[in-house]
C-alpha cells in the first residue's frame, strides 16, 4: 500500500499541469493569438493591400467589418472548438489501442494530446511576430500562410501547386515535435511498446493530414 502511494505521488510530481490547466492555458493562448492577429495584423490597411485590386473600397470595408463580427463570435466558441479538436485527435489515438485491447484512459490520452497541442500553438505565436515586424504593404496572401521552420521556406512556391505546397509545409519542426511528444507520452504510460507508439503516432498524423486536405479539396470543389 505504501508503494502504491509512492508511485502515485511520483506520477503527480512528473505531471507539470493538470488536464484542465492545460486546456485552460491552450484556450487563453488561442484567444490572445486570435485577438492579436485581428488587432495588429489583419488591419483595414492590410485588407486594402490584399483585396484592393479585386474589390471596390466599400466592399473591402464591408468584408473587414464582417470579419470583425465573426471574430467576436469566434471568441465565444473557441473553448468548444479546442475541446473538440483535442478530443478528436485523442479518439484517433485511442481507436487503434481499443482494437489491440490496450487500455489507456481517454483522459490520459487527452492530456498527452493537449500538451502536444501547445507546440502547434507556438508556431502561431512565431508566425504572429514574423508578420508583426513586416510592413503593411509587404503582407501578402502567401506571407499569411508562412510556416516557421518548415521545408517550404527553402522551396520556390511557384514550382508547386497549392495542395503540394500545403502538404510540404506540414514537414516542419513543430509537427515533428508534436509527434515526439505524443509518441513519448504513449510509451511512458507503460502499456505500449515503442514501435507501437511510433506507428500509432505516425498513423494518426498521416490520417489528420489526409482528412485536412480532403476537406480542403471538397471545399474548393464546392466553390
Amino acid at each position: 500500500m505504501n508503494s502504491s502511494i509512492a508511485i502515485s505521488s511520483n506520477e503527480k510530481k512528473e505531471r507539470l499541469f493538470e488536464t484542465w490547466q492545460l486546456y485552460l492555458l491552450i484556450t487563453v493562448i488561442t484567444v490572445i493569438i486570435s485577438f492579436a492577429f485581428q488587432k495588429f495584423i489583419m488591419t483595414r490597411d492590410v485588407y486594402y493591400a490584399l483585396y484592393g485590386k479585386q474589390m471596390e473600397d466599400y466592399r473591402i470595408d464591408e468584408y473587414f467589418n464582417m470579419a470583425k463580427r465573426i471574430q467576436l463570435w469566434g471568441y465565444l466558441v473557441t473553448p468548444l472548438f479546442i475541446w473538440l479538436r483535442i478530443a478528436f485527435v485523442a479518439f484517433l489515438i485511442q481507436l487503434p489501442l481499443m482494437i489491440k485491447y490496450i487500455e489507456i484512459p481517454f483522459k490520459e490520452i487527452f492530456s498527452i494530446t493537449a500538451f502536444a497541442f501547445l507546440i502547434l500553438l507556438s508556431a502561431d505565436v512565431i508566425r504572429f511576430f514574423y508578420l508583426y515586424f513586416q510592413q503593411t504593404n509587404s503582407i501578402t496572401a502567401a506571407s499569411l500562410t508562412y510556416m516557421p521552420l518548415a521545408l517550404t521556406n527553402l522551396l520556390n512556391k511557384n514550382n508547386y501547386s497549392d495542395m503540394a505546397f500545403g502538404f510540404l509545409s506540414k514537414i516542419n519542426l513543430f509537427e515533428f515535435t508534436w509527434g515526439y511528444i505524443v509518441y513519448r507520452g504513449l510509451y511512458k504510460t507503460g502499456k505500449i511498446e515503442k514501435i507501437d507508439a511510433m506507428l500509432i503516432t505516425m498513423g494518426v498524423w498521416a490520417g489528420i493530414l489526409i482528412l485536412t486536405f480532403a476537406l480542403g479539396l471538397f471545399l474548393r470543389i464546392m466553390k
